[in-house]
């Protein structure tokens, strides 16, 4: 199997710095990492005289992880305001890194703005493998469904980062020329985003209309082979279908571990090992009818 030679590209102003490690984190896990890109406006940090929605913070925040894990920071300034160039700056590179970098076969795209779907459809139709990360709350299931696959970032860009920016605003933004009066006042956490948090956290089974495809999936594969589903046939066919169907989005550390969780939703079906010929450790899962 090939190796995988990974580009991760950042939308900065889109995703909270707060996941700076676990995206470092997971990448790592699937290959070696080549290019490390992260594009934001860098001159709401110090640039402008008002500052607004936190996002200086936000800013600032992500400068020093950028900093921290290595990322080569790029700049796009923003010209006009409500007008977001920082999406057409990451799409620019994405191209260059596809035309000019050919040994990299695994594109990361963070971000929550579905504005880059024809940009994962494009890296996808050029035999790249292109693997999304962003907020389960605000990545709708059509940019999801554009990506190989699909994971979920833990932290969400919502009032806490407000808040915390504005108990830190003055410090980090200390050479910015700031009226107290644009000083943006946060609002405590309502108790029902924390609520919701927890719900999709514990979270134990996927939901209905891919629990319906799973058991059509795991239904053919046993007429197919006239008795057994295997896991990786299984995971294989789910993916393809959504992107989103990994372990890590489940806080599961392999598919065997993902089906396991799946398995009191469908308690029609049984878990089955079987051995490999020569290799004494290693064993073939599989789900059979009870």
């Amino acid at each position: 199997m090939e190796e995988k030679k990974i580009a991760i590209l950042i939308d900065a102003e889109n995703v909270s710095y707060k996941n700076a490690t676990q995206i470092m984190e997971t990448m790592a896990t699937k290959g070696t990492i080549a290019v490390k890109t992260i594009v934001a406006d860098w001159t709401k940090i110090t640039g402008a005289k008002k500052v607004m929605s936190g996002r200086c913070f936000q800013t600032e925040g992500w400068r020093k992880e950028a900093n921290k894990h290595s990322m080569t920071a790029i700049q796009a300034f923003s010209y006009v305001s409500g007008k977001n160039t920082s999406d057409i700056t990451l799409t620019i590179i994405a191209m260059k890194i596809l035309f000019e970098k050919p040994f990299v076969n695994t594109f990361c795209l963070v971000s929550n703005d579905s504005d880059f779907t024809r940009l994962a459809q494009e890296l996808r139709e050029n035999n790249k493998e292109i693997i999304g990360m962003g907020d389960r709350n605000k990545a709708i299931q059509e940019f999801v469904n554009a990506f190989s696959e699909f994971i979920y970032l833990g932290e969400s860009m919502d009032d806490s980062d407000k808040e915390e920016f504005s108990q830190n605003l003055v410090t980090e933004c200390i050479n910015v020329d700031i009226d107290k009066n644009d000083i943006p006042i946060s609002k405590p956490v309502k108790a029902k985003k924390t609520q919701g948090k927890k719900a999709i956290k514990n979270k134990s089974i996927i939901p209905d209309e891919q629990l319906k495809t799973l058991i059509d999936i795991i239904e053919t594969a046993i007429e197919d082979t006239q008795g057994s589903a295997l896991y990786s046939v299984i995971a294989s066919k789910m993916k393809k279908q959504y992107s989103d169907f990994v372990p890590e989005n489940y806080e599961c550390k392999n598919t065997s571990a993902l089906i396991r969780k799946i398995l009191p939703a469908i308690p029609q079906y049984v878990e089955h090992s079987e051995s490999i010929a020569n290799n004494p450790n290693g064993f073939i899962m599989m789900l059979k009818r009870k």
